[in-house]
Protein backbone atom coordinates (compact mmCIF):
# COMPACT_ATOMS: atom_id res chain seq x y z
CA UNK A 1 0.00 0.00 0.00
CA UNK A 2 1.35 3.70 -0.82
CA UNK A 3 1.68 5.60 2.11
CA UNK A 4 2.82 9.08 -0.39
CA UNK A 5 1.86 9.01 -3.82
CA UNK A 6 2.44 12.10 -6.35
CA UNK A 7 0.32 11.86 -9.21
CA UNK A 8 0.92 14.43 -12.56
CA UNK A 9 2.53 17.67 -10.20
CA UNK A 10 2.86 20.49 -11.31
CA UNK A 11 4.42 22.78 -9.40
CA UNK A 12 6.15 26.61 -9.36
CA UNK A 13 8.53 28.41 -7.81
CA UNK A 14 8.22 32.39 -7.57
CA UNK A 15 5.65 31.87 -10.80
CA UNK A 16 8.24 29.65 -12.81
CA UNK A 17 7.02 26.28 -13.45
CA UNK A 18 9.29 23.32 -12.06
CA UNK A 19 7.83 19.91 -11.92
CA UNK A 20 5.87 18.86 -14.66
CA UNK A 21 3.32 15.86 -13.95
CA UNK A 22 6.14 14.44 -11.17
CA UNK A 23 5.19 10.99 -10.23
CA UNK A 24 5.80 9.04 -7.66
CA UNK A 25 5.15 7.16 -4.60
CA UNK A 26 6.23 5.30 -1.54
CA UNK A 27 4.94 2.30 0.17
CA UNK A 28 4.61 2.02 4.15
CA UNK A 29 7.89 0.81 5.17
CA UNK A 30 9.63 1.81 2.23
CA UNK A 31 13.33 3.32 1.56
CA UNK A 32 12.93 5.19 -1.72
CA UNK A 33 15.60 7.50 -3.82
CA UNK A 34 14.64 10.66 -5.78
CA UNK A 35 18.23 10.95 -7.63
CA UNK A 36 18.85 13.87 -10.23
CA UNK A 37 21.24 16.75 -11.09
CA UNK A 38 21.28 19.79 -8.88
CA UNK A 39 18.44 22.25 -10.47
CA UNK A 40 16.43 19.33 -11.40
CA UNK A 41 13.51 19.59 -9.01
CA UNK A 42 14.32 17.44 -5.98
CA UNK A 43 13.74 20.06 -3.10
CA UNK A 44 10.88 21.75 -5.18
CA UNK A 45 9.11 18.45 -4.75
CA UNK A 46 9.72 17.86 -1.18
CA UNK A 47 8.45 21.21 -1.07
CA UNK A 48 5.24 20.61 -2.45
CA UNK A 49 4.62 17.37 -0.31
CA UNK A 50 4.86 20.03 2.83
CA UNK A 51 2.67 22.17 1.66
CA UNK A 52 5.58 25.05 1.25
CA UNK A 53 5.73 25.34 -2.67
CA UNK A 54 3.02 26.12 -4.93
CA UNK A 55 1.29 23.40 -6.59
CA UNK A 56 -0.78 24.31 -10.01
CA UNK A 57 -2.19 21.20 -10.65
CA UNK A 58 -1.84 17.25 -9.30
CA UNK A 59 -2.27 15.38 -6.12
CA UNK A 60 -0.66 14.59 -3.24
CA UNK A 61 -2.16 12.34 -1.22
CA UNK A 62 -0.36 10.89 1.99
CA UNK A 63 -2.37 8.19 4.27
CA UNK A 64 -5.26 8.69 1.99
CA UNK A 65 -5.46 12.24 2.59
CA UNK A 66 -4.75 15.46 -0.09
CA UNK A 67 -2.35 16.83 1.30
CA UNK A 68 -2.85 20.33 -1.59
CA UNK A 69 -5.60 21.10 0.37
CA UNK A 70 -4.06 21.50 3.74
CA UNK A 71 -2.92 24.06 5.76
CA UNK A 72 1.18 23.15 5.60
CA UNK A 73 1.09 23.58 9.46
CA UNK A 74 -0.59 20.89 9.43
CA UNK A 75 1.34 18.80 7.61
CA UNK A 76 3.66 17.16 10.16
CA UNK A 77 1.58 16.31 12.49
CA UNK A 78 0.20 13.80 9.90
CA UNK A 79 3.69 11.90 10.38
CA UNK A 80 5.54 13.53 8.06
CA UNK A 81 9.53 14.38 8.81
CA UNK A 82 11.36 16.60 6.76
CA UNK A 83 15.23 17.45 7.03
CA UNK A 84 15.34 20.56 4.45
CA UNK A 85 18.79 20.72 2.17
CA UNK A 86 19.95 23.56 4.33
CA UNK A 87 19.45 22.12 7.60
CA UNK A 88 17.52 25.42 8.99
CA UNK A 89 18.68 24.69 12.65
CA UNK A 90 17.72 27.02 15.43
CA UNK A 91 21.15 28.59 16.23
CA UNK A 92 21.64 30.30 19.87
CA UNK A 93 19.76 26.90 20.79
CA UNK A 94 21.77 23.76 21.47
CA UNK A 95 21.67 20.13 20.11
CA UNK A 96 18.93 18.83 22.97
CA UNK A 97 16.49 21.93 22.58
CA UNK A 98 16.42 21.55 18.60
CA UNK A 99 15.06 18.57 19.44
CA UNK A 100 12.58 19.20 21.87
CA UNK A 101 11.18 21.97 20.23
CA UNK A 102 9.24 20.28 17.28
CA UNK A 103 7.80 18.12 20.54
CA UNK A 104 6.97 21.20 22.14
CA UNK A 105 4.82 22.87 19.29
CA UNK A 106 3.32 19.70 17.43
CA UNK A 107 4.12 16.76 19.70
CA UNK A 108 0.24 16.87 21.63
CA UNK A 109 -1.05 16.92 18.17
CA UNK A 110 1.25 13.66 17.67
CA UNK A 111 -0.03 12.18 20.59
CA UNK A 112 3.76 12.30 22.04
CA UNK A 113 3.02 12.44 25.83
CA UNK A 114 6.67 11.89 27.05
CA UNK A 115 9.17 14.33 25.86
CA UNK A 116 12.08 12.82 27.52
CA UNK A 117 11.68 9.14 25.99
CA UNK A 118 11.20 10.38 22.50
CA UNK A 119 14.42 12.48 22.76
CA UNK A 120 16.44 9.37 24.35
CA UNK A 121 15.09 7.48 21.42
CA UNK A 122 16.58 10.23 18.99
CA UNK A 123 20.02 9.64 20.82
CA UNK A 124 19.88 5.90 20.35
CA UNK A 125 19.64 6.61 17.03
CA UNK A 126 22.60 9.22 16.62
CA UNK A 127 25.02 8.26 19.73
CA UNK A 128 27.56 10.35 18.70
CA UNK A 129 25.49 13.46 19.92
CA UNK A 130 24.84 12.10 23.39
CA UNK A 131 27.80 14.12 24.51
CA UNK A 132 27.37 17.49 22.84
CA UNK A 133 23.64 17.51 24.13
CA UNK A 134 24.24 21.44 25.75
CA UNK A 135 26.27 22.28 22.55
CA UNK A 136 24.77 25.20 20.38
CA UNK A 137 24.34 23.95 17.03
CA UNK A 138 26.04 26.68 15.28
CA UNK A 139 29.25 25.57 16.72
CA UNK A 140 28.56 21.66 15.74
CA UNK A 141 30.75 20.25 12.73
CA UNK A 142 28.97 19.64 8.98
CA UNK A 143 28.07 16.14 10.09
CA UNK A 144 26.96 16.84 13.15
CA UNK A 145 24.46 19.27 12.21
CA UNK A 146 23.39 17.19 9.54
CA UNK A 147 21.85 14.42 12.15
CA UNK A 148 20.51 17.34 14.15
CA UNK A 149 18.49 18.45 11.46
CA UNK A 150 17.28 14.68 10.96
CA UNK A 151 17.33 13.64 14.28
CA UNK A 152 14.52 17.06 14.90
CA UNK A 153 12.03 15.66 12.03
CA UNK A 154 12.73 12.50 13.45
CA UNK A 155 11.53 13.49 16.91
CA UNK A 156 7.61 13.72 15.81
CA UNK A 157 7.83 9.86 15.25
CA UNK A 158 7.09 10.45 11.85
CA UNK A 159 5.79 6.87 9.76
CA UNK A 160 7.67 9.18 6.62
CA UNK A 161 10.47 10.71 6.66
CA UNK A 162 11.80 13.53 3.86
CA UNK A 163 15.43 13.62 3.44
CA UNK A 164 17.13 16.28 1.34
CA UNK A 165 20.47 16.03 0.56
CA UNK A 166 21.71 14.51 4.01
CA UNK A 167 24.50 13.20 2.41
CA UNK A 168 25.73 16.14 0.50
CA UNK A 169 29.52 17.92 0.87
CA UNK A 170 30.38 15.60 3.74
CA UNK A 171 33.50 13.66 3.86
CA UNK A 172 33.26 9.79 2.44
CA UNK A 173 33.67 8.39 6.27
CA UNK A 174 30.83 10.85 7.85
CA UNK A 175 28.67 9.94 4.52
CA UNK A 176 29.10 6.34 5.16
CA UNK A 177 28.06 6.25 8.74
CA UNK A 178 25.23 8.78 8.19
CA UNK A 179 24.11 5.90 5.24
CA UNK A 180 23.81 3.41 8.35
CA UNK A 181 21.96 5.65 10.50
CA UNK A 182 19.71 6.35 7.43
CA UNK A 183 19.38 2.67 7.20
CA UNK A 184 18.47 1.93 11.06
CA UNK A 185 16.08 4.69 11.22
CA UNK A 186 14.41 2.55 8.27
CA UNK A 187 14.57 -0.49 10.03
CA UNK A 188 12.25 0.76 12.66
CA UNK A 189 9.44 0.47 10.09
CA UNK A 190 10.29 4.20 9.41
CA UNK A 191 9.64 4.50 5.68
CA UNK A 192 12.44 6.92 4.00
CA UNK A 193 12.13 9.29 0.81
CA UNK A 194 15.76 10.47 0.08
CA UNK A 195 17.18 13.00 -2.73
CA UNK A 196 20.40 12.69 -3.59
CA UNK A 197 22.12 14.28 -6.71
CA UNK A 198 24.91 11.27 -6.33
CA UNK A 199 22.98 8.51 -7.62
CA UNK A 200 26.08 6.38 -6.32
CA UNK A 201 25.50 7.16 -2.61
CA UNK A 202 21.84 5.72 -2.97
CA UNK A 203 21.79 2.12 -3.77
CA UNK A 204 22.96 0.28 -0.30
CA UNK A 205 20.23 2.56 1.47
CA UNK A 206 17.18 2.51 -0.89
CA UNK A 207 15.07 -0.25 -2.54
CA UNK A 208 13.90 1.79 -5.24
CA UNK A 209 14.67 5.18 -7.10
CA UNK A 210 13.47 7.55 -9.49
CA UNK A 211 15.39 9.68 -11.41
CA UNK A 212 14.52 12.95 -11.88
CA UNK A 213 15.58 15.68 -14.98
CA UNK A 214 14.24 19.17 -15.41
CA UNK A 215 10.76 18.33 -13.49
CA UNK A 216 10.11 14.84 -14.66
CA UNK A 217 10.56 11.63 -13.89
CA UNK A 218 12.17 9.79 -16.54
CA UNK A 219 13.34 6.77 -15.31
CA UNK A 220 12.86 4.98 -12.30
CA UNK A 221 13.68 1.46 -11.15
CA UNK A 222 16.33 -1.12 -9.36
CA UNK A 223 18.80 1.42 -7.85
CA UNK A 224 22.09 -0.82 -8.24
CA UNK A 225 20.89 -1.21 -12.05
CA UNK A 226 20.03 2.51 -12.71
CA UNK A 227 23.21 3.56 -10.79
CA UNK A 228 25.29 2.05 -12.74
CA UNK A 229 23.67 2.66 -16.24
CA UNK A 230 26.07 5.57 -18.28
CA UNK A 231 23.45 7.61 -19.50
CA UNK A 232 21.84 8.17 -15.81
CA UNK A 233 25.32 8.97 -14.67
CA UNK A 234 25.99 11.39 -17.36
CA UNK A 235 22.54 13.05 -16.61
CA UNK A 236 24.13 13.41 -13.09
CA UNK A 237 26.84 15.70 -14.25
CA UNK A 238 24.50 19.15 -15.29
CA UNK A 239 24.00 22.20 -13.34
CA UNK A 240 21.37 24.34 -13.20
CA UNK A 241 18.88 26.44 -10.55
CA UNK A 242 16.09 24.07 -8.31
Amino acid sequence: MSLLELSDVDAAVEGFDVTHDLSLDVKEGEAVGLVGRNGAGKTTTFRSIMGLTEVLSGSIRYDGRELTEMDPDRIPELGLGYQPEDRKLFTGMSVDENFRLPIWTVGSDRGIDDEDAVVEDVYDVFSELDDRRDAKVENLSGGQAKMVSIGRALALQPDLLLLDEPLEGLAPVVVSNLKEHIRAINDRGIAVLVAESNVTHVPDIVDRIFVVERGEIVDSGDPEVLAEDEEIQELMQGSGNE
